[in-house]
């Protein structure tokens, strides 16, 4: 004789809550934020398993806790130390893993960042021990289903929402929504069955997999509708609501990335205006969308907040340095090391952006650094140093986020620029001096006339920035100049006309064809100034190219040659800065590199206050993701709302059928779906008799319920006898008419089509 074991909630339960565990530990594999995190899966099932087993047994609760902390630590400590190096004793190892926490620990609390990868592992696989074990506990010793339920769901939707990488994880979601409906069904059934068998009720255990069908399909249902759902575009009203009521999430955020900063971050579509190449196309329409708040201590006497560096001309096109280097930076690190300059003020900035799904990190001329995790693109001089050419986030910054950004704002005088030497660096002279074959002589020799009379680089390239404010008309209308001339030379002599692009482009080609290092960059103009808070607002409209000139000693210096923007008003000399249209900075001729930057999660200390965006709306190009939050939670909301419903009309149900008259009255329903019109004048056998001959399968059950029916109608005690039950005779009776009916249906279809 074979032993079989037995479990009272049935082991299909058990499967389901298994499948369950192993569906949120397969995303959080799948998702390869760090090596390792195959024995998460593992981890949760071992727990479920130790969650059962205890949930099962005669411990006391406490004891039983007890247990299985005990038995959680070993476990994760097995796992996690299979992952160190092979040569390392166990004692070794042990000591290794709690060495590695009580350093995390310190990090956490002090404000370091740890980049310990193994971290994650532990701690994830510890979480999915605890889930293992609790979703067990309160499924087979305490059930409370929703405890065993949110908690997985919880931290798969969390996995799901902020993963961008390029594995399907929302199909992990839809599985575990289905199979959480099916074990929601599968538990209610149980505490039915419980009661039913206390009360001497029987039932058919066929029962338990009409349950799991009718939950499994509409769990699919709820999918489905819920996938087809609209998403929702950003909002003003949104953004300032997640603006003041996130912050602690935010702040969750932050430190996140802090305490977990080697786990991989993947590029998802981004919205960022600037791309690696500018063309100088044809009209441009930006509108006023609002970007970005830059908050400053005071206003700044010029500024722009950049984003990327172009070096190359040709075929009427920039493009972005090609050869840069990216490194991950993050804030423990300190400032970034880019050279020297003279005349520089420090300036930090805070910027609260407005833009969805974007990653460039803007900043005004010379960005050194910032209290987010980003990539630095760059290349380096004859020492080694950073030379920035952009900055983007790590992780991708989302409408609502703010950081701090660091910047050398140059405070340099005309006449310091004037006498900064002209002896350029290999680097400068073989990046910044490029010019296609396609420049013609007409471009060179306008150079050279408004250039000829100065003899240093500052007084010629305000000379070309001069010609250009003058001569040039700004228009963002223009048609793309024609195919065979060069965009310069057709601004400078055909259309005379432009927008901010072209005005950038003619000069940085005049003044290196008179051997004067230049760029341009793209990014955004200042912006509108608020006094009363000192914020720059930031919108589309602001959207801007200018010029740097390289001054050795100096660095990079902004000039402005479009006529729709302020020139840059610089002192005169050093000693003249009141001559400034706004209050001057002073020069800071040497910086402390470490006390820069504070930590990662002081970037939430500063609050924007109360200023309300009133556009109407934000207006984003932003492409959605695979799986929006509002389809997740319209998804979960949908399949709470079908399972209360389910459970609601079971109750109805029961109630119904289990009074005689009532549910006598459903057989005159069901006959008019199976075609049968009774008359006034049948007696209740004679309707009984029709209905058995269309459903002879069912003659008992319909025999038995009329006759209780008659009893309760018309004898003298009007109780039925036997204690008679008619929900039993439902069950039995109700997947007959159901398959009768659909036969015939089938059969009237076929019917019409013949003729």
């Amino acid at each position: 004789m074979r032993l079989q074991p037995k479990l009272e909630e049935g082991w299909s339960t058990l499967a389901l809550l298994w499948a369950m565990i192993l569906v949120a530990g397969m995303a959080i594999m799948q998702s390869d934020l760090i090596d390792g995190l195959h024995i998460v899966p593992l981890a949760g099932s071992i727990g479920l398993l130790a969650g059962v087993t205890l949930a099962k047994s005669r411990f006391p609760t406490r004891t039983a806790h007890i247990m299985a902390l005990v038995y959680g630590l070993f476990v994760v400590i097995y796992l996690t130390g299979n992952l160190l190096p092979e040569g390392m004793l166990w004692r070794e190892r042990v000591f290794d893993i709690f060495n590695r926490q009580l350093v995390w620990l310190r990090k956490a609390i002090g404000g370091g960042t740890s980049r310990d990868g193994l971290i994650f592992v532990i701690q994830t696989s510890a979480i999915f021990w605890l889930l293992g074990y609790s979703a067990a506990w309160y499924t087979f010793r305490l059930p409370r289903v929703w405890r065993a339920i949110v908690p997985t769901g919880l931290v798969l939707l969390s996995v799901v929402y902020y993963y961008t990488g390029p594995r399907p994880l929302p199909v992990y979601l839809a599985i575990y929504v289905v199979l959480a409906l099916v074990y929601l069904a599968r538990t209610h059934l149980i505490t039915q069955e419980k009661n039913w068998r206390e009360t001497r009720v029987l039932y058919e255990r066929a029962i338990r997999y009409a349950f799991i069908r009718a939950s499994f399909m509409t769990a699919l249902i709820a999918l489905i509708v819920a996938w087809s759902l609209p998403t929702f575009s950003a909002s003003p009203v949104v953004a300032d609501a997640l603006g003041t009521t996130r912050g602690p999430w935010r702040q969750f955020q932050d430190n996140w990335t802090r305490l977990f900063s080697a786990l991989r971050a993947y590029g998802t579509d981004t919205v960022d205006p600037y791309q690696n190449t500018l063309v100088l196309g044809g009209p441009r329409t930006v509108g006023s969308t609002p970007i970005m708040d830059v908050y400053v201590e005071q206003k700044l006497p010029y500024v722009y907040w950049q984003a990327i560096v172009y070096d190359t001309y040709e075929n009427g096109r920039w493009q972005a340095v090609t050869d840069y280097q990216s490194e991950l930076h993050i804030p423990d690190d300190g400032v970034l090391p880019t050279p020297f300059t003279l005349s520089r003020q420090v300036v930090t900035q805070t910027v609260v952006t407005y833009l969805n799904n974007s990653s460039f990190l803007y900043a005004a001329p010379e960005p050194i650094g910032s209290n987010r995790q980003m990539f630095v693109e760059y290349t380096t001089d004859e020492r080694g140093n950073m030379l920035v050419t952009a900055m983007r986030s790590r992780f991708i910054l989302r409408q609502g986020d703010q950081y701090q950004v660091i910047s050398r704002l140059s405070v340099a005088d005309a006449q310091s620029l004037r006498e900064a030497p002209t002896e350029y660096p290999d680097w400068v002279r073989k990046r910044y001096l490029q010019l296609p074959d396609t420049i013609t002589p007409e471009t060179v020799a306008l150079a050279e006339e408004l250039t000829a009379q100065y003899d240093n680089p500052y007084d010629k390239a305000m000379a070309v920035q001069n010609y250009l404010r003058e001569n040039i008309k700004y228009n963002d209308q223009i048609p793309a100049p024609p195919d065979g001339i060069d965009p310069v030379h057709y601004t400078l002599f055909v259309s005379q006309e432009g927008y901010c692009n072209y005005y950038a482009s003619a000069m940085t080609v005049m003044l290196r064809s008179q051997g004067i290092p230049a760029r341009i960059v793209s990014g955004y103009a200042q912006g509108e100034f608020n006094a009363e808070r000192n914020f720059y607002r930031v919108r589309a409209s602001n959207a801007h190219t200018w010029v740097e000139v390289y001054f050795p000693g100096y660095g990079w210096i902004q000039f402005e040659p479009t006529a729709s923007i302020p020139v840059i008003t610089r002192p005169e000399t050093a000693a003249s800065g009141d001559d400034l249209a706004s209050p001057s900075l002073p020069a800071q001729t040497d910086i402390d590199r470490e006390a820069l930057l504070g930590e990662e999660e002081n970037q939430n200390d500063f609050e924007r206050g109360g200023d309300v965006l009133d556009e109407n709306a934000l207006e984003t190009t932003a492409p959605q993701t695979a799986v929006s939050l509002w389809q997740i939670l319209g998804a979960i909301l949908i399949v709470a709302i079908a399972g209360i419903l389910l459970w609601v009309a079971n109750k109805l149900n029961q109630r119904i059928e289990a009074d005689v008259i009532r549910s006598y009255g459903r057989l005159e329903t069901w006959a008019r779906w199976l075609g049968i019109q009774f008359r006034p004048t049948y007696t209740p056998y004679e309707r009984a008799d029709m209905l058995t001959t269309v459903v002879p399968e069912g003659k008992q059950p319909i025999r038995n319920l009329t006759q209780q029916y008659v009893f309760k109608q018309f004898s003298k005690t009007h109780t039925p006898p036997n204690g008679y039950n008619p929900t039993e005779a439902w069950r039995e009776l109700r997947p007959l008419l159901i398959r009768r009916g659909l036969i015939r249906r089938l059969e009237q279809w076929r019917t019409r089509r013949r003729r």
